[in-house]
C-alpha cells in the first residue's frame, strides 16, 4: 500500500484543509442496515473560501446539507436522515445522521473511490478492512510534518464501530500483519464497539498506514 502523501501533498493540505475534526459513530444491526452519526468541525475561514470568486457551487469541504445530500445521492441505500449546521467557537459545525441499508452503503460512503475501506464476504464471516488514514511519505521533511501537526493541533479523528454482536477488532499493517496497537492515536476496545481517537496531524504525518480490521 502506497502512501497517500507526498511532501508536496501534505504541504497543500497544511494551507488549504488545515483546521479540520471529523467524528463518526457507526452502529451496525443484525440485518447489517445501521446509522453513521458524523459530526464535520471546519475551520470557519476555510469554509469561506467555498464562497470566493465564484466558487459557491463548489466548496472545498462539503458545508451545507445539499453538500451532503449530492454525496449521499451517489450511494445506493444511503440516506440522510438528519442534518443541523452551527457556528461554535469560530468553527462551522455540521451534525448529520446518516442512514444506511447495507454495508456495501456503508463502505462506499466511507470510501468513493474504493481504496480506503473494503468489504470481505468469507466463510467464517464478515470482514471489513479500514484505511483510517496514515500513509504519509516517509521521505517527507521532518520540518514539514511538524508543521502538519501544530496546524491541526486542535483538532482530531474520534471514530467508533458498534457491531451486531460479537467481533473482533484488529490493526494490521500494510501487508496484513496484526499490530499490537494502531501507528498513530489510541483505541479503547469495549465488548462489541471499538473507538479511535487520533489528533489529525498525528493521522496526517504517521508513515504507516492506520489501518483497522473487523470480523464478525
Amino acid at each position: 500500500m502506497k502512501g497517500q502523501y507526498t511532501g508536496l501533498a501534505l504541504a497543500a493540505l497544511v494551507l488549504f484543509t488545515s483546521c479540520i475534526g471529523i467524528k463518526s459513530d457507526i452502529t451496525i444491526r443484525g440485518d447489517e442496515s445501521g446509522t453513521i452519526n458524523l459530526e464535520y468541525r471546519i475551520a470557519h475561514s476555510l469554509e469561506s473560501m467555498g464562497k470566493l470568486d465564484g466558487n459557491e457551487k463548489r466548496p472545498p469541504v462539503p458545508v451545507g446539507r445539499a453538500d451532503f445530500e449530492r454525496t449521499v445521492a451517489r450511494v445506493p441505500g444511503l440516506r440522510v436522515a438528519a442534518f443541523s449546521s452551527r457556528v461554535e467557537g469560530g468553527d462551522l459545525v455540521n451534525r448529520v445522521k446518516l442512514e444506511f441499508a447495507g454495508l456495501e452503503a456503508l463502505t462506499g460512503f466511507l470510501d468513493s473511490g474504493g481504496n480506503l475501506a473494503a468489504l470481505y464476504r468469507e466463510q467464517e464471516g464478515t470482514r471489513m478492512v479500514l484505511v483510517l488514514g496514515g500513509g504519509g511519505d516517509d521521505g517527507t521533511d521532518p520540518a514539514l510534518l511538524e508543521l502538519v501537526r501544530s496546524s491541526f493541533a486542535a483538532y482530531s479523528l474520534d471514530f467508533s464501530l458498534t457491531l451486531p454482536g460479537d467481533g473482533a477488532f484488529n490493526f494490521i499493517d500494510s501487508t496484513g500483519r496484526s499490530l499490537e496497537g494502531p501507528p498513530a492515536g489510541t483505541v479503547n476496545i469495549r465488548g462489541r464497539t471499538a473507538a479511535f481517537s487520533c489528533p489529525m496531524g498525528d493521522l496526517l504525518a504517521s508513515a504507516e498506514p492506520v489501518i483497522l480490521e473487523i470480523r464478525w
